[in-house]
Formats: structure tokens, C-alpha cells, sequence
């Protein structure tokens, strides 16, 4: 799936919610949403670079404008190893790695027969942070996008649990080169900046 696509389908959700009209319809008006998870992230490299499998967590925050629409405002991090391939007859180079997704999107909810189940749909957009543990390499910033999706169950009218399956990725071309000097292989620091990045979490919700 190309940036661009991700782009296209965020620009349709932003306007689909900002038009929305339907009022907020529970016995209680709920005004807030706050949301712990952790799950599995799964990494798909590109030819020179791989992020290894690893645990991610992710709070979040939204503000309910109505009984379908949230803005969400969610971070989710993890900390890992990335492994460069090797270059010129040089072994592979391991070192430590971590990222974390600062992201903004409208949650759109779903009703169905169950009225303790709401699916939901959510299209992303923020930017990420990630770090390599080389001397003398800093931090790398750039755009990203995002997909994600899930189900709540509530246990109670402002308490929960919720599952969630989520796409992310940086935006092409807007990564910084950094030549990186480990003792052997010259790696950019760029070249794992388009790998999109699949997650399955479970957690908490609550509101108030």
C-alpha cells in the first residue's frame, strides 16, 4: 500500500467526520476516552535493514464528539534490535533500536445488533522518532501515516476492553541520510525509513 494511498483514504475519514451531524445518544453524555494496550509488532524490512519482532505499548486520549465519532490522539512505542545486511564483505550489523508513533486520527464506530460491541476504523496521521545506538547518530524525524481498527466490548457504560489490528508508516522521502560508522559497513540510517509496520494489541478503556 503506497503513501499515497494512505494520504487519500485519510483526506475521505477527516471529511467524512468533520461533517458528521449525529448526536451523541447514551443515557450519559461520556466527553473523554482514555486507553491502555500492548501487543506484537511485526516488521517488514526492505533489502538492506530489518526491525526485529517486538512488544509494543500504546496509551491513548480522545475527545467524543458523539456516539461515531472521536478525535484520538495515541503514542505507541517500542524498543528493539535492527540488523543491517551485509555490505562489501562484511558481516551483518546488529544494534539496538527503538521508535515511537505520535499519532492524530478520527475514530469512526460502527453500531451493530450487540449494543456491548462497537467496532471501529480509524485513519492516522502524526510523525515517528527513531533511534539507532551508533556514536555520533541523533535521532531521526520524519511524517507518518496509519490504518487501524479494532473492537470494544463494554463491561460497563464507560469501561472496557479492546483488540485492535493497525497499520503505520513513515512517508517516503522525507527521511535523513546519515552516514552511520560502525567499525565496518557505512549504513544509512534512511534506508529502513519506507517499512510498513503491522501490530495486534489488546487493552483497557475507560471514559468519563
Amino acid at each position: 500500500m503506497t503513501c499515497r494511498m494512505f494520504s487519500v483514504l485519510l483526506l475521505i475519514f477527516v471529511v467524512s467526520g468533520l461533517c458528521s451531524a449525529q448526536v451523541y445518544s447514551g443515557d450519559k453524555a461520556y466527553y473523554a476516552e482514555a486507553a491502555g494496550m500492548a501487543g506484537g509488532m511485526i516488521t517488514f524490512g526492505n533489502y538492506n535493514s530489518k526491525v526485529r519482532n517486538s512488544p509494543v505499548y500504546t496509551i491513548s486520549g480522545a475527545y467524543i464528539r458523539n456516539e461515531q465519532i472521536m478525535y484520538e490522539l495515541n503514542v505507541n512505542t517500542l524498543f528493539s534490535t535492527i540488523t543491517y545486511k551485509s555490505y562489501n564483505g562484511f558481516s551483518d550489523t546488529t544494534t539496538k533500536y527503538s521508535q515511537t508513533y505520535v499519532m492524530f486520527g478520527i475514530v469512526k464506530s460502527f453500531r451493530i445488533e450487540n449494543p456491548d460491541l462497537v467496532p471501529y476504523f480509524s485513519t492516522t496521521f502524526g510523525f515517528i522518532s527513531r533511534s539507532v545506538q551508533v556514536a555520533n547518530v541523533s535521532a531521526q524525524t520524519q511524517l507518518a501515516v496509519g490504518l487501524q481498527g479494532g473492537l470494544k466490548y463494554f463491561i460497563k457504560d464507560n469501561f472496557g476492553i479492546k483488540v485492535q489490528a493497525r497499520l503505520q508508516s513513515s512517508l517516503n522521502g522525507l527521511g535523513i541520510g546519515v552516514g552511520v560508522g560502525t567499525g565496518g559497513p557505512s549504513v544509512g540510517l534512511g534506508s529502513y525509513s519506507n517499512a510498513i509496520q503491522l501490530d495486534f494489541s489488546g487493552g483497557i478503556f475507560y471514559r468519563i
